[in-house]
């Protein structure tokens, strides 16, 4: 899993943040919410599905960088409504032992330059097989490798352990490789959610699930 990205530092007080950013416009994802929806909906074509998949990697390693994917300029898939500029969100993922406030993204974001080119080149095997996760491990008492969603300045914000951006990225990582050879009349969808199914508690400030379709018939300008 390769993607070409830029690398950004912002000063906030004392505190200097790492950001990680896809050096090209996001142009292949294209995410919002609709006002008293329980979902977000978060479409990808061929690209941006395995640029995501990627990305989701790199926060599973990436302790000390927030990753950033600007998705509110992109204009969305064919025959999608149109969607006011005050539903669409970007897209930010936080590994949980940074202690990220999601408060702060705004200022930070405004603070970001230019940014260093760097690539990014990640194995597939980051991911681990469904036969590999033990999903028993949900039931347990104290499980703590849940995604968290919360709502900033026109962003999700994702917050996870290691462990729950690769059991996750594993269903991203099937649908960029699996989507693209479907029929182009099926439906191919993952659904992510805050602190799982049957948590029974709400995100802030976004809805509580993620619906992420592939839209075979999109292709991004």
């Amino acid at each position: 899993m390769r993607l070409r990205t830029k690398i950004h530092r912002a000063r906030l007080g004392r505190d200097e943040y790492r950001v990680i950013t896809p050096a090209g416009q996001s142009a292949g994802a294209f995410l919002y919410a609709s006002p008293g929806s329980w979902f977000m909906d978060l479409y990808v074509d061929r690209q941006g599905a395995e640029d995501l998949a990627t990305l989701w990697a790199l926060a599973a390693r990436s302790q000390r960088s927030l990753i950033h994917l600007p998705l509110r300029a992109s204009t969305g898939p064919t025959g999608l409504p149109d969607v006011p500029a005050e539903d669409r969100l970007d897209l930010l993922l936080v590994h949980h032992s940074l202690g990220f406030p999601p408060s702060r993204w705004k200022e930070v974001r405004a603070r970001l330059g230019a940014g260093i080119p760097h690539t990014v080149d990640l194995p597939a095997t980051d991911f681990p097989s469904e036969e590999a996760i033990d999903y028993e491990r949900h039931n347990f008492a104290g499980f703590r490798d849940q995604l968290r969603f919360t709502g900033a300045a026109h962003t999700l914000v994702v917050t996870g352990s290691p462990t729950a951006f690769r059991w996750t990225g594993s269903l991203l990582h099937g649908l960029s490789r699996e989507a693209p050879g479907w029929r182009p009349d099926a439906h191919y969808c993952v659904t992510l959610t805050h602190e799982g199914w049957g948590s029974g508690r709400a995100a802030k400030g976004v809805p509580g699930g993620l619906h992420i379709t592939y839209a075979h018939r999109w292709r991004a300008q």
